[in-house]
């Protein structure tokens, strides 16, 4: 699969002959762009590093289901320096090796009158931000920067610093620079608890045994709140699911990443246009006991955004829940995860106002259809923390839907928490803490 050395475990057993380092300096849990990342970036300061993930190779679960998107435009505040960052990282990184990168930048497309007080306030939001690029543009300027947008538009917002890759070649170089950097990897090895002593992390249990370390890094998606629940964390994140499509090659129509409010689109070199539902996309829940953890929190968004939001009952989960008597417990989290759900009906209808918008795209064939778990949290900002828990423990998940562009910079942090146990970038606004601390905000779009 790669050139670099890595183990490949059988799940659930445990071997001598496939036994893992008993010790670290650093335990990563999750390999995709944010374990990925931050194995790569602290081997690369010189750390013993054991990158551990359940699944059978990295990428396996959001990160290379993502669409795939790299933009710094319609961010919270909080989030720009951060993916100004990002988007460097991702830079240099194609400078090593091909995943993709096209930066084409990223336009908002406005297609009805009522999106152009919500582009409006992303456009001041961006030039606060110190984003003077970012700009409003009418139908005519949208069309010379994509001139097979032919069909009906009224304008557009534009970022021309923004980009796009393919998420799963882009993971891979980063657990490829892991592996070169010394760190060891092993895939089908599920970690089932943190190990504690006297409030300062001591490593992690696995399927494979334990590894002894002084810090870990929990970047395990929506499996996070799980694993964070053997040291007593509460993360209060909610799985949803998110599906896309992808045509068959196409002649070249634009290289910008395309938003709007009912469809979302890049194309790839190749020309296959990947097709996803856009701004403020309908995403799927299957409601279990697990949603009672944070429900406080996640009451109000789900009701402001209950038409974005399609709900059913995960009877199977419920009764697993039931059996194990929690609703939390790592006995709950597959060794594999099973494919989620797709919405074809959306995706196709997502492709439908796409080609209204790019008439070439009426005869796209759609190629291949996948589903991705998201992990949300409440009000639409990751949690990056490395002082919620015990000593050692940094814990970075509920990337919401949009946070493939940040791995990089976030991989930095992990480092520096793991390592220097402070950062100097700026993460304040992402501690954990504040879901105690008082009123939450919410986003002004579900994704």
């Amino acid at each position: 699969m790669f050139s670099v050395t890595c183990t490949v475990l059988s799940q659930g057993n445990r071997s001598p002959a496939m036994s893992l380092p008993s010790t670290a300096d650093v335990v990563v849990v999750g390999s995709g762009i944010i374990g990925a990342a931050a194995a790569a970036a602290a081997a690369g300061r010189g750390g013993r590093v054991v990158l551990l993930d359940k699944e059978d190779g990295p990428a396996r679960e959001a990160s290379g289901r993502a669409q795939g998107s790299l933009r710094v435009q319609g961010r919270h505040d909080a989030e720009v320096p951060l993916a100004r960052e990002a988007l460097e990282l991702w830079a240099r990184a194609a400078e090593e090796g091909d995943f993709e990168l096209v930066t084409g930048g990223n336009l908002y497309l406005r297609t009805s009158d009522e999106e152009l007080p919500v582009l409006r306030r992303l456009v001041e939001q961006a030039h606060r931000a110190g984003l003077h690029s970012v700009e409003l543009l009418d139908a005519e300027r949208t069309r010379e920067l994509v001139p097979s947008a032919t069909g009906p538009l009224l304008g557009a917002m534009w970022s021309p610093m923004d980009a796009h890759c393919q998420p799963r070649k882009g993971t891979e170089h980063y657990v490829r620079r892991a592996g070169r950097a010394g760190a060891h990897l092993a895939y089908g090895v599920k970690v089932t608890r943190l190990l504690q002593t006297r409030g300062r992390i001591t490593g992690v249990d696995s399927t494979a045994g334990p590894v002894h370390a002084d810090a870990v890094v929990v970047a395990a998606g929506v499996w996070a709140p799980y694993l964070a629940k053997t040291v007593g964390l509460k993360v209060p994140i909610m799985p949803v699911v998110m599906s896309e499509l992808e045509t068959e090659p196409m002649k070249p129509l634009f290289s910008q990443t395309i938003r709007a409010f009912g469809f979302g689109a890049r194309q790839r070199p190749c020309g296959r246009v990947v097709v996803s539902a856009g701004l403020n996309a309908k995403v799927s829940h299957g409601v279990s006991l697990s949603d009672l953890h944070g429900l406080r929190y996640w009451l109000p968004r789900a009701i402001s955004f209950r038409e974005n939001l399609r709900l059913t009952i995960d009877t199977r989960r419920i009764l697993e829940q039931l059996r194990r008597r929690s609703s939390l417990s790592m006995a709950l989290v597959p060794h594999r995860s099973p494919e989620p759900q797709i919405d074809r009906p959306l995706v196709d209808g997502s492709l439908v106002r796409l080609a209204t918008v790019i008439p070439e795209l009426r005869d796209a064939k759609a190629a291949r259809y996948w589903a991705g778990l998201v992990d949300m949290t409440p009000d639409g900002l990751p949690i990056i923390d490395g002082a919620a828990g015990p000593q050692g423990l940094t814990v970075i998940a509920g990337l919401s839907g949009h946070g493939f562009t940040l791995g990089p910079v976030l991989g930095e942090i992990a480092a520096d928490l793991s390592l220097d146990g402070k950062t100097s970038r700026p993460i304040d606004a992402f501690r954990l803490y504040r879901y105690s601390a008082g009123q939450i905000d919410r986003p002004e779009m579900m994704v």
